[in-house]
């Protein structure tokens, strides 16, 4: 196994509304990539609870090579998450 050149990094931030809590979710490109925009893509998701918004973005990084290992309770409000470089994907279209 080799060292990655760049890091992958997922942000995340969870935000307290009346009805509940909004998740967003983003990447940042790298930098070779960082031509074609600021994100990779944004994700925004309307949640009932601190729970839910966990448990969203723990489905979310086990989809994009990432885990979470803590537990709700000291899961901040907003943070960035290592991620191995393309889990599932190639980088080719």
């Amino acid at each position: 196994m080799y060292a990655l050149a760049t890091d992958h990094l997922l942000y995340y931030k969870i935000t307290p509304e009346p009805d509940g809590f909004k998740l967003r979710i983003w990447e940042t490109p790298t930098v070779a990539a960082s031509q074609y925009g600021d994100y990779l893509y944004i994700l925004n998701v309307r949640v009932v609870s601190m729970a839910e918004a966990r448990e969203c973005l723990a489905n979310h990084l086990t989809l994009n090579g990432g885990s979470l290992v803590c537990d709700q309770t000291e899961l901040p409000y907003k943070g960035k998450i290592r991620l191995l470089a393309f889990p599932t994907w190639d980088g080719q279209s």
